[in-house]
């Protein structure tokens, strides 16, 4: 379904627009239609005045000749003429012979053998006359750009009344288009309120549909970023509130199987760092007791390094699902990039790999250092082991003054990602790597929506690819729910205690008493275990997730 808002333009068009076609059509055939009538009735008036009008001339005028428009009989049909003009309120009246030469002329513009143009014109109206009927013209427009319309009466022999010698020729103007005018005047005005009348009752309706769909909508989209408390309204038509009340029941459903998610979660905790912590305790004893030179002791190696990789996939798992709200601080970003550069240098060297820093000088910004942090670091682990031997990996840090941000960009000199990977790569669990979650990328993609900004990829200088965090400079609210983001939606983790065992730290996960389904004191773990410790004792790291062993 598309947005509220296309929706109420497709009600509006829906509405509105067949209404207007309908009463724009209803007017021009009204106006059509009123036209015919109107012209008709102006015909017939015509030829009732054409055919009085012959009875009183009579046929003998048709017997002058040229030259003889002043002749007493010219002057007695004249004057009777003139009298029909009076009495009728027509135009002009002319009296022509069949071949369409004038006799008389009302309007003394024609004289006696003068072509009558409109005669040549009316070709059919004239042959309609010779037969003995009168017969009305079609409209035609006269000089003065006014309309008019003509009806042909015959004149018969006075010898032979069944044959026609001439006809009288009656003009009127079509005044009745002044009265369509002021007609399609009132039609427009009255459409015109109709239109706005229309307007405004389907702007009413479609706010009534639309509004609760757009505010089930907002909530939606809440829901979908993972608050799943989040409240729905149930108002509106009764298909609104259907709908709202199977929202609420579908939050309701999402929220209950995220405390299960919850619980789920802190069972992973217990069920797989408590047997890694054992293998590590007893492969580290396992170590101490065999001798350097004895080949057993790399089989040993490959296990504590097996179980390093599995801890830092729950790790991922964990950090991507978790509810952590942002602890934002002023950060000074280069002390922030030197710190987390340190940790990296030892897999540089492992493949000759030179680490280049690009930082602005005394720049500072507000936001989350662990979180950023970790996406930073993954972001250079991952361009370490994208760069081939004696490569270059470079971090920048910049301020973009015209959008008020911060950019971080990590470029490697390894072969780049390709463009149809480039939106699949920050997607949850996508790899091309034998070994790994998938979750890495996913995770700085996390952080950076979490701070209100974005992160991209795009082709390095020279070859390779750059990854560009890009974050807020000043403390700016992220969107909905995107503290929540993750594998579960919005549920809190449980309270979470690190456990140092055998030189590695295992963040053991404790119920929650929210979900716990028995009494409150119940725990997944140990309750022996020795208590939190903090990320001052050397082997330790602080509350973000990470799995390391102590060096």
């Amino acid at each position: 379904m598309g947005s509220p808002s296309g929706l109420s333009r497709q009600l509006a068009l829906a509405i509105v627009l067949p209404a207007v076609l309908v009463l724009a059509g209803m007017g021009y055939f009204a106006e059509i239609g009123l036209r015919r009538a109107l012209e008709d009735s102006l015909g017939d008036r015509l030829c009732a005045i054409a055919v009085g009008g012959a009875q009183l001339v009579g046929s003998a005028v048709l017997y002058l000749e040229v030259g003889e428009d002043d002749a007493r009989s010219a002057l007695s049909a004249r004057k009777k003429l003139d009298d029909v003009l009076r009495s009728t309120g027509v135009h002009r009246a002319l009296v022509i012979r069949l071949d369409g030469t004038t006799v008389l002329d009302s309007a003394r513009k024609l004289r006696v053998g003068d072509p009558y143009v409109r005669a040549h014109l009316d070709a059919s109206e004239v042959a309609r006359v010779a037969e003995g009927h009168p017969e009305p013209s079609i409209l035609f427009e006269g000089p003065e750009g006014r309309w008019y319309k003509s009806c042909y009466a015959p004149l018969r022999e006075k010898s032979d009344h069944t044959k026609v010698a001439g006809a009288l020729v009656v003009e009127g103007p079509a005044s009745f288009f002044d009265v369509i005018g002021e007609m399609r005047a009132r039609l427009v005005a009255i459409i015109a309120l109709g239109f706005v009348a229309l307007v405004a009752l389907t702007a009413w309706a479609a706010r009534r549909i639309t509004g609760p769909l757009a505010r089930l909508s907002d909530v939606a989209r809440r829901i979908g970023a993972g608050e799943l408390e989040t409240y729905v309204p149930v108002d509106g038509p009764q298909e609104a509130r259907v709908l709202a009340e199977t929202m609420r029941g579908m939050a309701q459903s999402l929220a209950e199987r995220d405390r299960e998610m919850q619980v789920m979660l802190a069972g992973i905790a217990h069920e797989v760092r408590n047997p890694l912590g054992g293998i590590e305790l007893f492969g580290g004893l396992l170590k101490e007791d065999l001798d350097s030179a004895d080949p057993r002791s790399k089989h040993v190696d490959r296990i504590l390094g097996e179980i390093h990789v599995l801890g830092g996939v729950v790790n991922d798992f964990l950090a991507f699902a978790r509810k952590r709200p942002l602890e934002k601080q002023r950060v000074a970003v280069g002390e922030c990039i030197e710190e987390l550069l340190s940790s990296c240098e030892r897999m540089a060297k492992e493949k000759t790999i030179s680490l280049a820093r690009e930082i602005e000088l005394e720049l500072t910004a507000v936001f989350d250092p662990n979180e950023v942090r970790r996406a930073i670091m993954n972001l250079v682990q991952n361009a370490i082991q994208a760069t081939p031997t004696g490569g270059t990996v470079t971090i920048r840090a910049s301020r973009e003054p015209t959008r008020e941000r911060i950019v971080f960009e990590v470029s490697d000199t390894g072969p780049g990602v390709p463009e149809a990977m480039r939106e699949e790569i920050f997607r949850p669990f996508f790899t091309t790597k034998q070994k790994g979650t998938g979750l890495g990328l996913a995770l700085v993609k996390k952080c950076a929506t979490a701070h209100g900004g974005d992160v991209s990829v795009r082709d390095a200088t020279g070859g390779g690819a750059s990854f560009v965090l890009s974050l807020p400079l000043i403390d700016a609210p992220p969107p909905a729910g995107t503290l929540a983001s993750g594998l579960i939606g919005s549920g809190e983790l449980s309270p979470i205690e690190a456990l140092p065992i055998a030189g590695m730290e295992f963040r053991q996960v404790k119920r929650a008493p929210a979900v716990t389904p028995h009494d409150s004191d119940d725990r997944l773990i140990d309750d022996e275990a020795p208590p939190a410790k903090r990320s001052e004792e050397p082997g330790l790291i602080d509350d973000d997730g990470t799995f390391e062993p102590k060096k």
